[in-house]
């Protein structure tokens, strides 16, 4: 069996333990697009951050794709479909450094530190910024995948209340009510905190809208960790101009960079981070464990592989 490692342009880092774990598979270390399309060919088997329509066009013994990222929306799905290839994610690769960006970005809202560190700048003591908490605080969690469960977990211990969405509504631990999709309306009715953890599908592009932003308590605060265009960013610039919630903090954008002439960035209650929110220095020791146990299934039976992408739930 030949495996592909195409951690480009990452470091593989934990990776190059794999033929150690697995001697009897031939793996292929891929640094540059170069490689990949020199290697590609003889591949069974794909661990990669990237793919694309034309790879595929010279890698006909391709069975199993596993990708090294929770969404995979980028990859050419319609002809993976169409070949039958395995498609599995790295789905909960992301959990805790994800949870710990919510939380600090609704912390450093309740304490006011961005303001603060604007008037350090200016060399200017100013202890009128009010200092508030999380403790007690409705969070809704759009969302309530691996991270989702996990930010529920720690905010909870944190004392906040947390609701949540998702597809059906069974009991989620550490979520207080889980509502449907079709009840999506109460989340943001009722929170203080919202976090927007959709992955992008047909059906949840532009699903933030301004039917939903209008719901929105005038003291509330939005965060997207998920994918920009699953907010109708004309629809945000107006609810937020208006100040008809009272921030948002994002990580994710339509179009990423975001461009200098977005209106977006000439807000005062907007925060903007640059999609590094997934990225974590030991992000790859954290796909170790993920593909290790996904390639022990897959010689044993490919369906008993984890996190296999539904082509029909779009994630």
């Amino acid at each position: 069996m030949n495996i592909i490692v195409n951690s480009f342009p990452f470091d593989p880092d934990k990776l190059k333990d794999l033929p150690k774990d697995f001697p009897d598979i031939n793996f292929e270390f891929t640094g540059s697009e170069e490689e990949l399309i020199e290697k590609i060919p003889n591949a069974d088997a794909i661990l990669t951050m990237k793919l694309k329509e034309e790879h595929l066009k010279i890698a006909p013994n391709l069975q199993w794709i596993q990708g090294l990222m929770a969404g995979v929306d980028a990859l050419p799905l319609d002809t993976i479909k169409e070949r039958g290839i395995i498609l599995t994610t790295g789905r909960g690769i992301h959990k805790n450094h994800m949870t710990e960006y919510a939380l600090s970005m609704m912390i450093l809202d309740a304490r006011n530190l961005d303001q603060l560190l604007l008037k350090q700048q200016k060399k200017e003591w100013d202890p009128s910024f009010k200092q508030d908490e999380i403790k007690g605080k409705t969070l809704g969690i759009i969302g309530l995948g691996s991270i989702g469960k996990e930010l529920a977990r720690k905010a909870s211990f944190m004392g906040m209340d947390v609701i949540g969405v998702k597809r059906t509504n069974n009991p989620v631990p550490h979520v207080r009510k889980v509502y449907t999709n079709e009840e999506v309306e109460e989340i943001f009715k009722q929170s203080d905190y919202i976090v927007n953890l959709l992955p992008y599908t047909p059906e949840t592009e532009k699903f933030v809208d301004k039917n939903l932003m209008n719901l929105m308590k005038p003291t509330a605060c939005m965060l997207n960790l998920g994918r920009g265009s699953t907010v109708n960013e004309d629809d945000l610039y107006d609810a937020l101009k208006n100040k008809v919630f009272r921030k948002y903090i994002s990580d994710v954008f339509e179009t990423e960079p975001l461009p200098k002439e977005s209106p977006l960035w000439d807000l005062d209650n907007i925060i903007i981070t640059p999609h590094i929110c997934g990225p974590n220095v030991n992000y790859m020791s954290k796909a170790y464990d993920i593909v290790k146990e996904n390639i022990g299934k897959y010689k044993e039976d490919p369906e008993l592989v984890i996190n296999k992408y539904s082509f029909e739930r779009g994630y």
